[in-house]
Parts: structure tokens; C-alpha cells; sequence
């Protein structure tokens, strides 16, 4: 749906150039938000390296299941055979 048009005058007035974020800070609010911000920073650093650990650990899991499945494979083809002779007799 349009808008309606409007008149040249109802546009909004130009507004002030915003200012920066922490320039109505204090020094002691400037220094709390710095030491918030870089135990921010520590805490991102330290998941992202957890992540990392993690992700290692599942690819190699992985890489070790082909070997399992051929291990289970191994012995189904043993029971297999074992009933085969069974119902044989």
C-alpha cells in the first residue's frame, strides 16, 4: 500500500549530529565500561577456544567411527553365519 503524499512541510526537522557513545561519560564510567568490555572480551576468547577443543574432539571421534561400524559389521556377519548353520541342521 502507498503512502499517502505529503506536504513540503510536514517533513521532520534536521536533527543535531549524534554524538559519540561515551562522550557524556565520566573518567570512572569510562574506566568501569573499559573493564566490562575486556572481561567481555576474555569471556569470548575463552568460549570460542572451548569451541575450538570441542569441534577437534568431534572430528576425531568421527574419523575413529568408520572402525567401529566395521568391528559391528564383522560380528553381525559372524551371527549370520552362526544361524545359517543352525537352521541348516
Amino acid at each position: 500500500m502507498c503512502s499517502s503524499p505529503k506536504s513540503s512541510g510536514s517533513r521532520r526537522p534536521r536533527s543535531a549530529p549524534s554524538k559519540s557513545f561515551a562522550e557524556g561519560f565520566t573518567a570512572e564510567q569510562r574506566a568501569r565500561f573499559t573493564d566490562v568490555a575486556n572481561r567481555a572480551e576474555q569471556r569470548r576468547e575463552k568460549r570460542l577456544a572451548t569451541d575450538k577443543r570441542w569441534k577437534q574432539a568431534q572430528d576425531n571421534s568421527a574419523n575413529k567411527t568408520p572402525i567401529v561400524k566395521a568391528k559391528q559389521q564383522v560380528k553381525a556377519g559372524l551371527f549370520s553365519r552362526l544361524a545359517r548353520m543352525l537352521s541348516g541342521q
